[in-house]
C-alpha cells in the first residue's frame, strides 16, 4: 500500500476491508496466507523438483509438504474464525471437490482391481499431490482477502521465477545443469541419472525444474504477470530495470528451452493479453517481440532455424518426437475399455509399466476416465472464468490488466497440457493451482468491492 501512497499519479484501486476476522486486518500481517505461501514459493522454485523426501516419490517435494501443513494451518484458523473466506471466492474450490471427487473414484477403481505394487503406491501419491493442490487452492483463494497482499505475492512469483529463468540461461550458456550437481541432506532424486538435454546442438536448459518441459510450461504462465508488473502505473517510480529485467530473463530464457511448449506457451499468453492492451502498447511490444526474435537470431546462430525446424518437422509428422509420442496414443483407448468412466487410478499410468504419453489429457484419460477429463477440463475453465469475470468487474485499466493476466495463464495451462503431462511435474503444477486459488481472490476482492459501492 505504501507503493501507491509514495505517488500522486497512481490511479486509485478498490482495495476491499478485510475485516476484523482477517487476520490480515490492521497492516500487521505476521504469519498470514500469504507469507505461508511464499514459503512454499520458495521450497517450490529454489529446490529442483526432482528432489522429494525419500519413500514418497515425485510427490513428496519440500514444497508439497508445505502445501499440506497449509492446509491444516487454514482448517485452523478457518475453525477458530480467524480466517473468513471472502463472497465470490468459491469457484475454484468447487472446481478442485469435482476433479477431486475423479481422482477419489479413480483411487476406488484402481482397488478394486488387481494392480501391481507400483500402481498401488501411485494410487497413494495421487491423494497426497491432490491434497497438496488443495492446500494451494484454498489457502490463496480464501485466505488471501486483501488485494494489496494478492499483488506482493504475485509479486514474488515473478522474481522468484526471474530468479529460476536466470539458471536456465547459466545451463545453456556453460552447457551444463546446475541442479544436477545440488545436494541438499535428507532428500533424494526421483528422477536418479537424469541428464542434460540436447537438441540441434544446444542445450535445453531446465533451472530448478525436473525437466525443460516442465521449465518452459512454468515460465510461460508466469510471463503475463512479469509483463504485467512492468507496465504497472503503481510501480513506474521504480527503475526501468528493475521493472523490465524480469520480462527480459523470463521471455528469453523461453526460447533457449528449444522447446515446441515454450514458443506455443507464449504465442498464447500474448494472444490472451492483446484483448487487455491499448493500440498503441500493442504496437509496441509487437515491434519489441519482433526486434527480440531478429536479436536472438543474431546472438545465437542457429536457435531460430532450430525452432522453426521443430514445428515444420511436426505438421510434416517426420520429427522422430512427434512420431514417439502418437505412435502409443491409439493403446490409450484399449487400456480404457475396462474402466473408461472413472479410470484406474491417478498415478497409476507409469512410464515403465506402459509408456510416456507427453500430453495431459490422454494421460488423465487414461488414468481417470472421462469423468476425470471433465473435471480437468472445468480447472482449466474455472481459471478462464475467474480472470474474465474479474476483467468485467475492473474498473481501472491496471486491474483489468492483471485480471487478464490470470485468463493468460489459464489459456496457456490448458492449451500446453496437450504437449506435456503438465500436472505430473511438481513445480507447474504448484504454480498452476496457486494462480487459480488467487484468480479466485482477485474475483472475490472486486466483487466485495462492488457490493460495498452499491
Amino acid at each position: 500500500m505504501a507503493d501507491r501512497q509514495a505517488t500522486v499519479e497512481v490511479p486509485s484501486r478498490p482495495v476491499p476491508s478485510a475485516g476484523a476476522a482477517d487476520p490480515a486486518a490492521g497492516g500487521a500481517y505476521g504469519m498470514d496466507a500469504v507469507a505461508v505461501l511464499t514459503g512454499y514459493v520458495l521450497l517450490a522454485m529454489f529446490i529442483p523438483s526432482n528432489l522429494v523426501l525419500p519413500g514418497m516419490g515425485g510427490v513428496g517435494t519440500p514444497a508439497n509438504v508445505v502445501a499440506l501443513l497449509a492446509l491444516l494451518w487454514y482448517l485452523a484458523a478457518w475453525l477458530t474464525d480467524r480466517i473468513v473466506p471472502a463472497r465470490g471466492t468459491h469457484a475454484p474450490r468447487i472446481a478442485l471437490v469435482v476433479f477431486g471427487a475423479a481422482v477419489l473414484l479413480a483411487y476406488i477403481a484402481c482397488a478394486g482391481r488387481p494392480a501391481v505394487t507400483k500402481e498401488l503406491q501411485g494410487a497413494d501419491r495421487g491423494l497426497i499431490a491432490v491434497l497438496a493442490w488443495t492446500g494451494l487452492v484454498v489457502v490463496s483463494s480464501a485466505g488471501i482477502t486483501d488485494r494489496a497482499r494478492l499483488e506482493v505475492l504475485l509479486r514474488r512469483m515473478v522474481v522468484c521465477a526471474s530468479i529460476v529463468a536466470l539458471l536456465g540461461w547459466y545451463d545453456f550458456l556453460t552447457d551444463t545443469n546446475i541442479a544436477a550437481s545440488l545436494h541438499i541432506p535428507g532428500l533424494q532424486s526421483s528422477a536418479p541419472g537424469l541428464e542434460t538435454m540436447s537438441r540441434g546442438g544446444f542445450t535445453r536448459p531446465r533451472g530448478t525444474t525436473a525437466q525443460p518441459l516442465e521449465f518452459s510450461g512454468m515460465l510461460s504462465i508466469m510471463l503475463p504477470f512479469a509483463v504485467q508488473q512492468a507496465f504497472d502505473p503503481a510501480r513506474h517510480h521504480r527503475g526501468v530495470l528493475r521493472r523490465w529485467l524480469p520480462v527480459f530473463l523470463i521471455a528469453g530464457a523461453l526460447p533457449l528451452s528449444v522447446s515446441r511448449t515454450g514458443i506455443i506457451g507464449v504465442g498464447v499468453a500474448l494472444l490472451a493479453m492483446l484483448p487487455a492492451w491499448r493500440p498503441r502498447r500493442r504496437t509496441a511490444v509487437l515491434g519489441t517481440l519482433g526486434v527480440g526474435v531478429l536479436g536472438l537470431g543474431v546472438a545465437i546462430p542457429g536457435l531460430l532455424s532450430t525452432l522453426t525446424g521443430l514445428f515444420s518437422s511436426f505438421f510434416s509428422n517426420t520429427d522422430d518426437s512427434t512420431q514417439a509420442r502418437t505412435g502409443d496414443y491409439a493403446k490409450i483407448w484399449d487400456y480404457m475399455q475396462t474402466s473408461p468412466w472413472i479410470g484406474h487410478g491417478m498415478g497409476t499410468f507409469i512410464p515403465e509399466l506402459y509408456f510416456f504419453t507427453d500430453n495431459m489429457y490422454l494421460l488423465t484419460a487414461a488414468e481417470m476416465g472421462v469423468f476425470g477429463l471433465l473435471a480437468l477440463l472445468l480447472l482449466f475453465l474455472t481459471g478462464l472464468h475467474c480472470g474474465g469475470a474479474a476483467r468485467r468487474l475492473a474498473e481501472d485499466d491496471a486491474t483489468r490488466e492483471l485480471a487478464q493476466c490470470f485468463v493468460a495463464a489459464s489459456a496457456v495451462a490448458l492449451v500446453i497440457s496437450a504437449t506435456f503431462d503438465s500436472l505430473g511435474f511438481p513445480m507447474f503444477a504448484g504454480m498452476f493451482f496457486l494462480l487459480l486459488g488467487m484468480g479466485g481472490s482477485l474475483l472475490g476482492s472486486l466483487r466485495s468491492a462492488a457490493g460495498a459501492a452499491r
